[in-house]
């Protein structure tokens, strides 16, 4: 039945075997396995390729509910024997966790020494009702969830434009690729440098667009809670348009939100989030104030 739900969410064998950390022939095997025990097709292919039949997408339903009640029962067994908290999976994008939550670790560790955290940093939105973490953080406004998973807007995360301190003053700026124009970042950088003069570097992902402006390849946009807590970094005046804005989310799995591990976490992670975004003030360098030129 997991088999089963993994083809559906996926779309594909091939979907399936990445999401169940198998290869594809396990997954064709698995089912047919299952047809052969209840003795009716449960998958079919059509024009846009594998598929469920009527009667897969009905013990599809019947799936998620079991599914459901599993993770309920994991989630309340999760405490250690030993007497731990247990294990809460975390999940947010890269840049998030390795410039917010990491460097205030120690605060959690502290107030919670037998929590066994497990810090996934993805760039794709993990889900919660299918179990891959039990907490995460989203810088859009959620689509996943229904009943099943709670969620709370913790704020607006600010953009600012940032280059290495002391750099020249004639930087180009760096990118996103075509892909990843959906993000607001992402569009107002390539209005920016058609009006400046082509990007020379284009990049899929934030921390790497962080590592390249603190090497002083370029200038960028950056949230200003982790450019403007960056000592090698200077912020400058943008004057392409608006600054964009990201909103910052909370979610957790309903089930999970009495459990005292859960509670921990949450909180921790709503405390480090607020702490920054109240210290993030707009800031201009002496070196390129309002009359001088955008580097």
């Amino acid at each position: 039945m997991r088999f089963l739900l993994a083809v559906a969410q996926a779309g594909g064998l091939k979907g399936a075997a990445r999401s169940l950390g198998v290869d594809k022939t396990t997954v064709s095997r698995r089912l047919r396995a299952l047809e052969t025990a209840l003795g009716r097709q449960v998958v079919e292919v059509g024009g846009q390729g594998l598929g469920l039949t009527e009667f897969g997408r009905r013990l599809c339903r019947h799936a998620e509910v079991m599914r459901d009640e599993m993770q309920g029962v994991g989630a309340l067994t999760g405490a250690n024997s030993d007497g731990g908290l247990g294990t809460v999976r975390l999940t947010a994008v890269p840049m998030v966790i390795n410039h917010i939550l990491v460097p205030a670790m120690g605060d959690l560790r502290a107030a919670a020494p037998g929590l066994r955290l497990e810090l996934i940093a993805e760039a794709r939105d993990l889900s919660l009702l299918r179990g891959e973490a039990d907490i995460a953080l989203r810088l859009a406004r959620p689509t996943e969830g229904g009943q099943g998973v709670l969620a709370r807007k913790l704020g607006d995360i600010d953009y600012a434009a940032f280059a290495l301190r002391d750099a020249a003053r004639d930087l180009p700026w760096i990118g996103y690729e075509t892909r990843m124009q959906y993000l607001p970042q992402a569009a107002a950088l390539t209005r920016a440098a058609e009006i400046e003069g082509a990007a020379q570097v284009l990049v899929n992902d934030a921390e790497t667009l962080f590592r390249l402006v603190c090497s002083g390849h370029g200038k960028t946009l950056l949230p200003r809670i982790i450019g403007g807590a960056e000592r090698r970094l200077v912020e400058l005046p943008f004057r392409h348009g608006a600054l964009p804005k990201r909103e910052l989310w909370l979610m957790l799995r309903r089930e999970l939100r009495d459990l005292k591990r859960v509670r921990l976490v949450a909180d921790w992670v709503e405390g480090v989030l607020s702490a920054r975004m109240s210290q993030a003030q707009p800031a201009c360098s002496p070196d390129h104030g309002e009359d001088g030129d955008n580097p």
